[in-house]
């Protein structure tokens, strides 16, 4: 009991692992038993590094007094003054001391919007081997694993662009050998309770400046010193200025130093962007923009009105343009290998957040506001179409986009047709920029159809969060079309992400709404699913009569419709919260319902099984429990569902746990095991506990 609310310990359905947080406290889980991936996130470094001897000097004397906690190092300084490359470099150069991998995450000081700590936090669990569908909810819980899963590790971890110390204190690791370096403007000072050394970077010393300048364009910058001396006084020492006119410089042998000044000095692009209000930056990128060649210049200006900082793929980038991507792929190794302008990191063509912004200036200068537009529209229509075809493939026997959307029309020669998971999964963190940027430009059937198809990255892989931040927007634009069909199937969604964020009185109210909007509008099917909906928020808060009430109304509501195998699943739903005797009564029935169906469910019939092996064993009916629990197994290993194999483990684990504890001891191991292989490492340690516990 808290505040009041009673809080059940039961779990429905085929869920992934299950944490109930809040009332846990600290959870343990011992991952150092594990093998977790190793992940490589930095960027390649520069070769040489001018000007930051001190910079390094400290990052070096942390390292030698380095002990069983991480370090941690704030580098601050102005944009453009080199911090995240000094970064970069130093933690490249020393990369083998630390075997666990290298962790990266830009926290937007230079975007519209800083970083979330819990989206970072979703990436680096992610990134060390947890399924996504594992990852919890809150950042109090993410925060826990994340701590737990870097625990007795020694890892790299760049935390660039910071924007407060609040948003790095979420993000630091468990104890052990790792390294944390921060680098932003400044204001980190409440990093001092955590031990962290502060470094200065300044702008580079005239001298420095030229050195860096010598190691990009060769000796021949001295051979005008005045003019040399002119142009790193207008780059005002911030490395990333120096950097783009180096490369200017190399990339054009025979262009005299001054003719480059003369360029720049007539400006012949966008001066909006400053640095500390200095026109430099946008100055020396309006030189590196200018030496391009006219494909790779609108490539660039493309680039910038891709709505998300995650990055695009070339399919995206093709599409958008109208090129083939064997056009494509030359012009982008300009860009990439050539200038250097765009980064190519997991595949995906990133822009740095002051290019991206200078990209995004120059399309709004050289193509106007009527052309970009276009282009944002063609990227929201790619990313819909990509989210649409996904869904009629995975989830082909879920009616929605068909009944909602009937002039909808698959593309079947889209890439996430032809690869839905892998497409679905690369562009998870893409989507809400895509929806927002629907919105922002009126495209709201396009949301709408957005919305509704990015449900699988919820049901199979829990991304809630997601699902919340679209809906949101969804919501407000199924309301101005007067879509409010569409409006309560998209509040139903948000009711289960809600759920599954463990906001259990939030998603009962959003899916009893949605009950009452779906009603109105005499659409039975929907109301059906939303009542469903509500009745396990009821029984996620420990509301058994409440729970039982809704989902014998389900029950009822899918038996006028008429649709056997959702009469089916409603029954078997009914069963979680009932009794022992009623749901196996029910599970009877759902039983029946499967296995008469034109082509019999046989994944439903091994949850039927797995279901009355629990209930069996609730009354005591020990026997009957394993023979439904053994019978469940054999079809979950015959149908491959590794998963589903795991739980029924766990269940003989516990049906034997007391007669038997060698027994329960080894189906805990090979749960163990299976959550193992699969990456389910928050399961997997959860399986070790309850042999442990068995084996005293």
């Amino acid at each position: 009991m808290e505040d009041g609310q009673n809080v059940g310990n039961r779990v429905e359905g085929s869920a992934a692992n299950v944490v109930q947080s809040g009332s846990v406290g600290v959870m343990n889980l011992n991952m150092n038993q594990f093998t977790l991936p190793i992940p490589a996130q930095l960027p390649r470094p520069i070769s040489t590094l001018v000007n930051q001897k001190h910079v390094l000097a400290v990052l070096d004397d942390v390292l030698e007094s380095l002990s069983e906690d991480p370090a941690i190092v704030v580098l601050a300084g102005a944009r453009g003054s080199g911090k995240s490359t000094a970064a970069v470099y130093w933690l490249q150069q020393h990369h083998e001391r630390f075997p666990d991998g290298q962790l990266r995450a830009n926290l937007g000081a230079w975007s519209d919007h800083s970083a979330a700590p819990a989206e970072v936090l979703f990436g680096f669990i992610t990134s060390l081997g947890i399924r996504q569908a594992d990852v919890p909810a809150d950042l109090e819980s993410r925060m826990n694993l994340f701590r737990s899963l870097t625990r007795g590790r020694s890892l790299q971890i760049l935390l660039d662009d910071a924007v407060t110390a609040a948003q790095v204190k979420s993000l630091l690791p468990g104890p052990g050998r790792s390294m944390v370096v921060v680098t932003g403007q400044g204001g980190f000072g409440a990093l001092a309770e955590q031990d962290a050394t502060f470094v200065d970077v300044e702008p580079l010393e005239d001298e420095m400046a030229a050195e860096l300048l010598r190691g990009l364009a060769g000796d021949r910058i001295d051979a005008e010193p005045a003019a040399r001396a002119a142009l790193v006084d207008l780059c005002g020492g911030r490395a990333v200025a120096l950097s783009v006119v180096g490369r200017v410089l190399r990339e054009a042998p025979d262009l005299l130093i001054g003719e480059l000044l003369e360029e720049l000095e007539l400006g012949g692009g966008i001066t909006r962007m400053t640095i500390d209000g200095e026109p430099a930056i946008a100055a020396v990128l309006d030189a590196g923009y200018r030496r391009l060649t006219e494909p790779a210049q609108r490539v660039y200006r493309t680039l910038g009105l891709h709505p998300s900082a995650d990055g695009v793929s070339v399919a995206a980038l093709a599409a958008v343009m109208k090129l083939p991507e064997p056009t494509l792929r030359p012009i982008l190794r300009e860009l990439v290998e050539g200038k250097r302008m765009v980064d190519r990191i997991d595949t995906r063509l990133r822009l740095d957040a002051l290019v991206r912004e200078h990209a995004r200036n120059t399309a709004e200068e050289v193509d106007g506001t009527d052309v970009c537009d276009l282009r944002r529209r063609a990227f929201v229509h790619w990313y819909v179409k990509g989210a649409v075809a996904a869904d009629s493939v995975l989830q082909p026997q879920r009616p929605w986009v068909r009944a909602l959307f009937p002039d909808v029309v698959v593309d079947t020669g889209h890439p996430a047709h032809r690869q839905p998971r892998e497409w679905m999964l690369a562009e998870r963190a893409t989507l809400p920029s895509v929806a927002q940027l629907a919105a922002d430009l009126g495209e709201l059937e396009a949301l709408l159809r957005l919305c509704v198809a990015q449900w699988w990255l919820y049901e199979s892989e829990k991304c809630s969060d997601d699902l919340v931040a679209t809906h949101d927007v969804g919501i407000e634009a199924a309301q101005h079309l007067g879509r409010l069909e569409v409006k309560a199937l998209l509040l139903v969604q948000k009711g289960y992400a809600q759920r599954t964020r463990a906001r259990f009185a939030d998603a009962a109210r959003l899916l009893a709404d949605a009950s009452a909007l779906a009603r109105a509008q005499g659409s039975v099917a929907l109301e059906a699913t939303a009542v469903e909906g509500a009745g396990l928020a009821l029984f996620d808060q420990g509301d058994l009569d409440g729970a039982r009430r809704l989902l014998q109304q389900n029950i009822e509501l899918a038996e006028g419709i008429g649709d056997p195998r959702r009469t089916s699943l409603a029954y078997l739903h009914a069963a979680k919260p009932a009794t022992p005797e009623e749901a196996l009564r029910l599970l009877a029935v759902a039983w029946s319902g499967f296995r008469g169906l034109d082509e019999p469910d046989r994944h439903n019939l091994g949850k039927v099984l797995l279901w009355q092996g629990c209930k069996y064993g609730e009354q005591g009916e020990l026997a009957v429990a394993r023979d439904h629990l053994d019978r469940a197994l054999a079809l979950m290993t015959e149908l491959g569902r590794d998963f589903d194999r795991a739980q029924i483990l766990d269940a003989l684990g516990d049906v034997h746990a007391t007669a038997d504890p060698a027994a329960a001891h080894e189906f805990y191991l090979r749960a163990a095991q299976i959550y193992e292989d699969g990456g389910q490492l928050v399961a997997a340690a959860t399986a070790h506990q309850r042999a442990a516990a068995v084996a005293r």
